[in-house]
Formats: structure tokens, sequence, C-alpha cells
């Protein structure tokens, strides 16, 4: 799953136009500007034999479910935008910005086992709010920029592995799949972007509302902390402000969670205990080989990102954390060939615990994660089928192996783009009963291959259909059973799932 541009991403699929891709401007002085924006977008699913023919099941208003075995919905939304910049004669900047997410889900609601998203919520919430002073300075003979920025704003540590959403769409707000909401609350951050380094301290909260989410939202969690990135940039690039300027990179990540929602909504839950944690990341990727053979120093590429997090304090029914969360992707692309290929494999592991009586928490918590910036489909979430709604991001391994490419080929322009792509993904737990799942079952969740077609009609608007089928395992044929609400019959139990799904992204 997931978006264009440098534009579209995410766990939320859509990671909004830059601001200088405002196309409205309302106020423009030598000194002053003031622009608007707009972006929308749209999708649709239908999803046969749902959750491996367990169904989904809908909360109605009387407390009891009702249960669809063939899913199929939409969303929609809607982000008006105004920022705003005065270069002072002082020698330093005055920016801003101010937003607003419209958003909804008709049809069945999302294919969760139960729904989140059925019964046509929608809802508007206020999404971004900051004021920022920009100070440009020289250090060391080259040239910086200290930006503060205080207030609601979206920030993203490289690709989103660990820090990219600072909310989630859930049950009251509609558009669960789009997730079009991304900003932090404050106080805020600092950020020194350099020719070849960047650092950043913050302090944020992420956006939560668990009584409009009927308890289905994340943690409220308070955290502070920074990272440091030093890189290399692509020809006449600036990767200190733009993550896809860099040629190669290596982040350091750490930060310190101030205070943290550890209500029982969140007991023995993978999110739980976060209050008093320490997380700490080290993450890398771009063209890392230096070697010409094979054209490897610009077509073969690795990323990763390895995450500990570790806590003292007890709470949620644990006496501490001791999680860990990583990936590896190599990949390359076959430049001198027609359509020009991309191949990538990536190995990720969410570790989990082997048992439920384990009192030190062991499952990793996904924290902030969204679905990364680099790929439309082919993100961190697992698929479009078991990934998106049955598999945990905890106490979960993935091999995943992803094939893009470009046909020579231009519909309506002649800057346009089409792109094909297949996916393939096999997840299997690591620890059954850390699952609490029946001892004895086998560890093997599912198989599932997806076939894309994304077309980019321009920097502002893109669409893309996909389509795809899943093979159950053991694990998942178990997890869909445990899923289902107490005391309803489960419903022919099968070997597959499959989906169909497009989307449209526009920027005005």
């Amino acid at each position: 799953m997931r978006k264009v541009l440098s534009a579209l991403c995410a766990f939320g699929a859509i990671c909004y136009a830059n601001e200088t891709m405002a196309e409205v401007t309302f106020v423009s002085t030598k000194r002053l500007s003031l622009q608007g924006s707009l972006d929308i977008g749209g999708d649709f699913f239908a999803l046969p034999h749902s959750n491996f023919g367990a169904g989904s099941y809908a909360k109605l208003p009387s407390g009891d479910y009702k249960r669809h075995g063939d899913v199929s919905y939409s969303e929609f939304f809607g982000k008006p935008a105004v920022t705003g910049r005065w270069d002072t004669p002082w020698g330093f900047s005055v920016i801003g910005k101010a937003s607003a997410v419209g958003s909804g889900t008709v049809g069945d609601g999302d294919a969760m086992s139960i729904s989140q998203t059925a019964g046509g919520p929608s809802a508007v919430t206020w999404e971004e709010g900051y004021l920022g002073v920009v100070v440009p300075f020289k250090l060391l003979h080259t040239k910086q920029t200290l930006t503060v920025q205080g207030g609601r704003q979206a920030f993203t540590i490289d690709d989103g592995f660990l820090v990219g959403k600072g909310g989630y769409s859930t049950t009251g707000t509609g558009a669960w799949w789009y997730a079009p909401r991304y900003a932090f609350a404050g106080p805020g951050t600092i950020k020194i972007e350099g020719e070849n380094t960047r650092a950043d301290i913050f302090m944020l909260e992420n956006s939560t509302n668990n009584q409009r989410a009927q308890g289905n939202d994340r943690p409220r969690t308070k955290f502070v902390g920074f990272d440091f990135s030093w890189f290399i940039n692509t020809k006449g690039g600036n990767g200190g402000k733009n993550y896809f300027d860099r040629k190669a990179y290596v982040t350091l990540t750490y930060f310190h969670v101030l205070d943290a929602d550890v209500s029982s909504t969140y007991d023995y839950a993978v999110r739980a205990d976060r209050r008093g944690m320490n997380v700490t990341s080290l993450s890398w990727g771009g063209n890392v080989l230096p070697v010409k053979a094979l054209n490897m120093e610009n077509d073969f590429t690795f990323y990763g990102n390895f995450v500990s997090e570790q806590n003292s304090h007890a709470g949620n029914g644990y006496t501490g954390v001791q999680a860990f969360g990583m990936y590896f992707e190599p990949g390359y692309t076959f430049s001198k060939l027609p359509w020009k290929p991309h191949v990538f494999y990536r190995y990720t592991r969410y570790g989990g615990a082997k048992n439920t009586t384990d009192k030190v928490k062991r499952n990793y918590d996904p924290f902030f994660l969204y679905d990364g910036k680099r790929y439309v489909y082919g993100g961190y979430w697992p698929g479009e089928i078991v990934g998106m709604y049955l598999a945990p991001l905890s106490d979960l391994e993935i091999h995943q192996f992803d094939v893009t490419a470009t046909p020579p080929i231009h519909l309506f322009k002649r800057k346009d783009e089409v792109k094909l792509g297949v996916h393939y993904y096999d997840l299997s737990l690591i620890h059954v009963e850390g699952m609490w799942l029946p001892k004895g079952t086998g560890r093997h969740i599912s198989r599932e291959v997806d076939l894309t077609v994304e077309y980019n009609m321009d920097d502002t608007t893109s669409f893309a259909l996909g389509g795809g089928v899943a093979f159950a395992g053991p694990a998942g044929r178990s997890l869909a059973a445990a899923s289902i609400p107490t005391g309803y019959q489960l419903h022919n139990l099968g070997e597959h799932a499959g989906v169909f799904e497009g989307y449209f992204y526009k920027h005005f």
C-alpha cells in the first residue's frame, strides 16, 4: 500500500505535497507571502473472504455485532491549509501554518476482525498549527539553518519506521486506511540543517482521542529526544531539508517517554508500559557501496533500522520492557535494462515474548510507525490483506520481495509515469504462545502476492489500482478465529482471502 510524489506515503497513505507546491497565493510582497492549498483523496476496497472467511464484525448501537464475510468500503478526505512566511529586515524569517482534515468512511467499514470504521463515521479535526523562526548562520565555514518551530506539526525521522505519524484516523474519524492525519502536538522542535548533517531536538506529544475512538486509539505519549544524521547529497540536493536528496545517510535517534497513558486499556498490550521508556535507533540507507563495478555506487541500495526499547518502570502488568525491532533491505535497480526494474528483499523482525507469563515486556512497540516515504506499495505494513487487517506488528517475522518496473509509456502527458509492481510477503509469528494462541499452533501466518499499477499524472495528481490474494498458514487461521467477538460462531474459516483496491490523490 501507499503513495507517491515525494508526496505520497504512509499508514497513513499520503505524505502531503510540501509547502512550495501551494497553488493559491493570497499575498505576495518582497518580504511577505501567504498561500493556500488543498489536498483531497479517496479510495475503495473489496475484500472477498475477509480474514480467511472469519469475516469482519461491525459493532451495532445495541452492543451486538453484525458480520460481513466479504467486506467492501470507501473512504475520502480533504485537507485545506494556509502557510505564511515573513522575511524580516533583521536576517531571519517567521513561518507559520494552519490546516484541518475532514475524513469519512462509507460502506461496511474497514476489514479488521472488529471493524473500527463501521457505521459511516466522519469527522473534521484540527491538524497543523505552528509558528516558527528560521535563522541562517555559518558554522565551521559551512552554511547552516536553525529552525525553531512551536505548536502542532508533522515530524518524521528518516523514513518513518520509528517516528512519522502523530495521529491516526480510527473509529470516529473514518478514513482508517487512508489515515491522513500526521501532526504531533507541541511544544515543538529545534532543527539544524547543514550541508552534510542534520540534527533535531524535539519535545512532542502524539494526537490521540480514545473517547472518540472508543478505546481503539494509541496511548497518549509525551516524549523528548534528539536525532543526528550524516548524509551525502545527491547532485544539487539538500539532504538537510529533504530526505529524498540523500544519496546515503546514517542516523542516530534517542527519545525518552516523559509521560504516557498506562490505563487498564493497555494492560498486557503491544503498546503497554510506555511511561519512562528509553528508545534508541540506528538507521541507514541509500547508495552505501562506492563500487563502480555493475554500477553498484548508483544502482545498489541498502536500507536498515535497528530499534531498542528499554524501560525499568513497571506498568500495565509488566515490571519493565526489553524489546527490539529491525529491518534490513538490500535492493538493486537494473538501470541499463528496459523499464529499469527495481528489486529489493526486506527482512523485518518485530520482537515478541516467548509466553504470556513473562513479567518483562518483550513485544516490540511500533510507536509512531507509518508506511514510509520510499514506496507507494511495499512499505512497512506487510501486505494489503493480512498485514493490513489481521497480523500484529509485534512478535512478527516478515520476508518480503518486491519488483517494480516503469514502462516507457505516457498516457495523458509527456512526463506522466506508470509503475507496475509485484509484492510478495511471507509472515510468521516468532513465538506463538506470546500471542495467546494455543500451544502447538504452527508459526506460519500467511503468504501473500499483490499486483499493483500506479499512475502519476504529475507532481500533484496520482492514482493506483491493486489486487492480491493471501494463503493462510496455521497461525493465520488461529489469529482469525481468536479475533471474533466472544460468543459468536466461527464461519467458513478457509485457506485464502483477497483484495481489490484503488485510490486517488490530488493537490491543489
